[in-house]
């Protein structure tokens, strides 16, 4: 199985081989890690495992949004100008239409 994995997972896992990717690998390993940690978030039996796992999607958009060369400050801006347009998700909608 090939799938990004914490930079320190080597110490502690050696049955495994491990390598480093190349620039143009990496995105692509970025965004299968999103859906896997946020498939985990959707799988999670308990409040704990919930906010773990949460906390892996958090990295994995950290790295992400590092590998991009995005800021934090310049990603919360750009958050709070869409939220400003179009709102949040505090009211809990869900929208439904015909087809």
């Amino acid at each position: 199985m090939k799938k990004l994995v914490r930079d320190k997972i080597p110490e502690f896992a050696t049955e495994a081989t491990y390598r480093e990717l190349p620039k143009e690998e990496i995105e692509l390993a970025l965004k299968n890690k999103l859906i896997e940690e946020t498939q985990e978030v959707v799988e999670a039996k308990t409040e704990d495992n919930l906010i773990e796992e949460l906390g892996d999607v958090y990295e994995v958009l950290t790295a992400y949004l590092k590998f991009k060369g995005v800021s934090q400050e310049e990603f919360l801006k750009l958050i709070a100008t869409k939220r400003d347009y179009k709102g949040g998700f505090t009211k809990f909608l869900e929208m439904t239409t015909e087809d």
